[in-house]
């Protein structure tokens, strides 16, 4: 099956916090465009289910997506949308923190994490487990959307490289491989919830990590192969990126 993990839209977050699991921190203007062209790129797929995670800017990216899928389809309503806990945001710490807290340096994020709160190789974890039940759930030929939040997404990335799933490899990879808000990374998904590849696609309105040249391009991966912190007149996107970057993701 194809399971397609959607990273939800740039968040309004003029305070520049790492907003993690807090509530009501809503998307952007810029970010319900980016979902609107998420949900244009998966028009073409029939999805049999949207899952996404229970925060406000995964949910309100997740009913773009099930627009998307009602017109593209003509369909009253679109394919089912459930909240499912697995796609959370990662659970740290450190929300409500200045993003410059962490500027440069994400992976920290996960040193020393106090008793309660998630490592890395458990984000990763239970974005396999999820796998493994939409194996089981749905046919070979079943398409799912899974919208969720960067690690998890980046998570999907090194599994479709076929790399560990572990704080090293996000310290190596993560410069190279974090997700852009509203970014796809559509996973081939065997039987036994194992991934034998994937592809990845930005949208072009993707300023916070990525040049233009790299939202534009679609990247094929494996063998199948930062968020809105205010802005100014002029500012190039590799400039809001080392100010905005996300919060947490």
């Amino acid at each position: 099956m194809r399971v397609h993990l959607v990273r939800h839209g740039e968040v309004h977050n003029p305070r520049s916090v790492m907003y993690g699991r807090l509530p009501r921190f809503r998307l952007s203007a810029h970010g319900v465009r980016q979902a609107e062209e998420a949900a244009a790129h998966l028009a073409s797929r029939q999805l049999a289910l949207i899952l996404c995670s229970p925060m406000l800017r995964a949910r309100t990216t997740a009913r773009e997506l099930q627009r998307g899928q009602a017109r593209a389809h003509r369909q009253p309503q679109g394919p089912p949308l459930r909240q499912e806990a697995a796609l959370l945001e990662v659970h740290t710490p450190h929300d409500g923190k200045p993003l410059s807290t962490f500027a440069g340096r994400w992976h920290a994020l996960y040193d020393d994490v106090p008793e309660g709160y998630e490592t890395f190789e458990a984000v990763a974890s239970r974005l396999r487990s999820l796998l493994a039940r939409l194996a089981a759930d749905f046919g070979e030929d079943a398409e799912v959307a899974c919208v969720t939040h960067g690690d998890v997404v980046f998570s999907a990335r090194l599994l479709a490289e076929g790399l560990p799933t572990t704080l090293a490899s996000k310290k190596r990879e993560d410069a190279r491989l974090y997700p852009a808000t509203a970014s796809i990374v559509s996973l081939d998904v065997d039987a036994d919830g194992s991934v034998r590849g994937g592809a990845y696609w930005a949208p072009t309105r993707a300023p916070d990590r990525f040049t233009e040249t790299q939202a534009q391009a679609p990247a094929l991966c494996g063998a199948a192969a930062a968020e809105e912190g205010g802005g100014g007149g002029g500012e190039t996107p590799a400039r809001k990126a080392k100010r905005s970057r996300r919060g947490v993701s």
